[in-house]
């Protein structure tokens, strides 16, 4: 996912007043904090279990709606129909039948049969088992759920192969999976026996199911369930007012719970306990965050009050501050804070930015930040005492996300104008190609082997730009040299990582490496980019060797453009010149919760190496080969959007520097030094 669509709060948690909501707010990064006060992490404590030992009769439950429609697209003229249950006890909590959830998301293809009391899902070859009387489900392969074939749940999906085929050169390999049970026992998610089904609360179903195989995108409006994540991506895209008047938004927040200012209590703490469920299962941080159980860690910085609230003013603005500051990456964000509940207006009411503000004028921060709270008002209370907990688990620092957003605004004013989302230039023997996002067009019908690759295939699809680039550099005779310009890539999607690393690669072949930590699976993914559109995959694709490559970095070069000089330099395949890359090693999971509020966060799939001493993942692997930012005071003088200086840059590193040289005048090499300091 492109990183600065993300982190459209982290600007008014680290550096500004402001809150804003939607749009192009940089990507979310210590450099002016030291602890203060840390919070003493607890031993974890069992989760609530208020309701675990009821047992329903069939007068505890009956039909809330006989017809609720699933929109799991975008259109609403296709929909399945499926009946929503009320249980006593779970007020506004729906309930629906395991077989209609798996038909509907599925689309048919899980086999669902019961035995013994026990609920089986056979899917891809491995199964699920749902065992009523103990709240819990079995996943014999979880990864394997997700998708089969020669990788369970590889990062290459099937429908997304095209130019992009599995290596037969190479085979891929993984280590075993391990089991999975969830006992939806310690999210107070009843697991209810119901005439020849078994009915579940809809998100211990998506958190679960869906969350496993990335479809967890649905929120339910009070009486039918829509695709909030993609209505969410779709105004994020094309940077349209969230409140924008059309029929599928009118649909999804005209349902009964858009007449509701607050929920019932039953209701909120179903929405929390779904939250600690999706994240205990999928987060891809929890042993960084030393995280034990996300129930255990709301409490532990006071966050449980605000997450579990009827409030969902009071929800969103918990929800802000831990995905935007404490979880502290360029994945994790709230990015759609329209809700199911009705529509808030203004949330720059939060004041995050000024709490921050605040806080940072002295030492006493804590007592500071409560004396902004507005008395008389509980949501404002909440949120205070949200932030309190996440100051003091940081440390009262700024988040280290800072610099990358630092980073991102830097380079986004330097980027010169109508300069392009993509471009090739050539600078003598150096050709120098530039690119902002990674991008893979799935719905491209014709095929690029039916239909040649045109230019306007170029802004939809990584292959088909550097296909283009590179049947124009083989007209250039002299070109030696082929950089790759990073600077301003925020990431995107994996397929056109592959298919670039395709084009380095000196036979077309590509490994990926990563670790699933749902399962526990170690992968080895092999690939194959058929770069010169012969319909063979053979030795012939590729232009490494007949090129000198580099890849061009910066602190703003996030998630697959972290990625791609890391596994480029683990092959051989480029040198690295710039800085260091911003980072970026998880998967971007989807977060939706039970108001309709969306983000992302760092997922169950993390990019790096097993080595010896276990795995190591590729957040900060990746080294500087030469470096193009050896001062602070140099930094107007960085050629991030100049070919002839990026080109220059090419030429020193082969006349043997390690360090660019800019002509700043040797007066300022102490002044310098000590400002280099001040910054780290």
């Amino acid at each position: 996912m492109k990183l600065r669509k993300l982190l459209c709060m982290v600007m008014a948690l680290a550096v500004t007043a402001a809150t804003p909501v939607y749009g192009s707010a940089a990507p979310g990064s210590d450099l002016f904090g030291r602890a203060a006060v840390i919070t003493e992490k607890k031993a974890a404590e069992p989760q609530g279990t208020l309701k675990e030992e009821t047992e329903f009769s069939s007068d505890d439950i009956s039909v809330k709606w006989k017809e609720s429609h699933f929109y799991f697209e975008t259109s609403l003229g296709r929909y399945k129909t499926l009946p929503t249950y009320a249980v006593r006890g779970y007020e506004d909590v729906p309930f629906i039948r395991v077989s209609d959830y798996l038909d509907a998301v599925f689309e048919g293809k899980a086999e669902v049969f019961s035995a013994d009391g026990l609920m089986k899902v056979s899917m891809n070859g491995t199964e699920a088992v749902i065992d009523p009387e103990k709240d819990t489900i079995y996943f014999e392969n979880p990864s394997r759920f997700r998708s089969e074939g020669e990788i369970d749940g590889a990062i290459l999906a099937d429908e997304e192969v095209n130019v992009v085929t599995k290596s037969v050169k190479n085979k891929s390999t993984q280590t075993s999976a391990k089991a999975l049970t969830v006992s939806l026992k310690d999210y107070q998610m009843p697991v209810i026996t119901w005439e020849d089904d078994i009915l579940m609360p809809f998100l211990a179903l998506q958190n679960t199911f869906g969350a496993i195989t990335w479809n967890n995108v649905m929120t339910y409006n009070g009486k039918d369930y829509y695709n909030v994540y993609s209505v969410n991506n779709y105004i994020l895209d094309e940077e349209l007012d969230p409140v924008k008047d059309n029929p599928y938004m009118n649909a999804l927040y005209s349902g009964p719970f858009s007449r509701k200012d607050k929920t019932t209590e039953a209701y909120a703490e179903y929405g929390y306990y779904a939250t600690c469920l999706l994240m205990d299962l999928t987060f891809g941080h929890k042993e960084e965050k030393k995280i034990i159980t996300f129930d255990e860690y709301f409490t532990r910085i006071n966050a449980k009050k605000s997450l579990s609230s009827t409030d969902p003013f009071a929800v969103i603005s918990a929800e802000i501050v831990i995905f935007s500051y404490l979880f502290d990456s360029g994945h994790d964000a709230v990015t759609g804070i329209d809700t199911v509940f009705g529509r808030i207006e203004n949330i720059e009411g939060a004041q995050t930015g000024k709490f921050v503000d605040d806080m940072k004028k002295t030492d006493e921060g804590q007592e500071l930040l409560e004396d902004t709270i507005e008395s008389g008002d509980e949501s404002m209370e909440e949120l205070g005492n949200v932030l309190i907990g996440a100051l003091q688990e940081k440390g009262f620092k700024i988040p280290e996300i800072a610099p990358l957003l630092i980073w991102d605004l830097y380079l986004d004013s330097n980027r010169p104008e109508d300069y392009g989302d993509e471009r090739l230039d050539y600078v003598d023997d150096t050709a120098v190609i530039y690119f902002n996002a990674f991008k893979n067009d799935m719905t491209r019908d014709p095929s690029y082997y039916l239909a040649p690759v045109k230019e306007e295939d170029a802004e939809l699809s990584n292959f088909a730009f550097f296909y283009r680039c590179f049947e124009d550099i083989k007209k250039h005779s002299k070109v030696k040299n082929v950089v790759i310009n990073l600077s301003d890539n925020g990431g995107g999607d994996a397929t056109g990582l592959i298919s670039v690393l395709g084009f380095l690669s000196k036979d077309g072949e590509v490994r990926l490496t990563d670790l699933d930590i749902v399962s526990g699976s170690y992968r080895e993914e092999c690939y194959h980019v058929d770069t010169n559109l012969d319909g063979i995959a053979d030795s012939r694709d590729g232009y490494g060797g007949q090129y000198d490559f580099y890849i061009m970095t910066s602190r703003s070069s996030y998630s697959c453009a972290n990625a791609l000089p890391y596994f480029a330099q683990q092959a051989g395949l480029a040198k690295i010149i710039g800085s260091k890359p911003g980072g970026g090693d998880c998967v971007v999971g989807c977060f939706t919760d039970a108001y309709g509020y969306c983000g992302a966060f760092s997922g169950m799939l993390k990019l790096g190496k097993q080595d010896a001493k276990g795995f190591v993942s590729n957040e900060k692997a990746t080294e500087v080969d030469f470096d193009m930012v050896p001062s602070i005071l140099e930094y107007d003088k960085i050629p991030w959007f100049d070919a002839e200086g990026i080109a220059e840059a090419v030429r020193q590193y082969k006349s043997g520097k390690t360090r660019m040289t800019y002509d700043t005048g040797d007066t300022l090499e102490e002044l310098a030094d000590l400002l280099q300091e001040l910054f780290k």
